[in-house]
């Protein structure tokens, strides 16, 4: 494969296959996209689960600098691999410690996720001002995502449900 489709498949994935291409808040409607495929793996194994965050962090590094660079700015909001990784570790947080029906599960993860991922706390927004590249725009998502699944264990403790 040469340079010029392995760059085109770069961008494709770097925008959730489409999914952040909305002109309307690119990083609501891209993360809707990766909804899904938590749907599928709901009922997955833990290794399922793991493996495919370390498949979205992956892709991303490898993604979205391409992206950025077609795009004009690193972290443009259309490019939301990113955001596919936090909603996965949020949906894995709140189907690990709480008992929720998946519906009801990716909801609660979905708003959960895009609160800290818009409003930035501090670990999300260092992560974005500090970490260089490709991996600040990755660890602010997924710090995002980590708040969800800490959330999701602290209400899980407090209701006699830990996993």
């Amino acid at each position: 494969m040469g340079s010029q489709p392995m760059n085109q498949l770069k961008f494709w994935v770097a925008v959730g296959l489409g999914s952040g291409l909305s002109p309307k808040a690119p990083g609501t409607t891209g993360t809707l996209g990766i909804l899904p495929l938590l749907i599928v793996v709901w009922d997955a194994s833990l290794f399922v689960w793991g493996l495919g965050f370390v498949a979205l962090c992956a892709l991303s590094i490898w993604s979205i600098p391409e992206a950025g660079r077609r795009l004009g700015e690193p972290d443009h909001g259309q490019i939301v691999i990113d955001e596919w990784a936090g909603m996965w570790l949020a949906a894995f947080g709140i189907n690990a410690f709480m008992e929720v029906s998946v519906g009801i599960g990716l909801v609660v993860g979905f708003i959960g996720f895009r609160v800290f991922d818009i409003a930035k706390p501090w670990a999300v927004s260092w992560c974005e001002k500090h970490l260089p590249g490709a991996w600040g725009v990755l660890m602010d998502d997924v710090v995002a995502g980590g708040y969800v699944l800490i959330l999701a264990l602290v209400f899980g403790m407090l209701s006699g449900h830990s996993g």
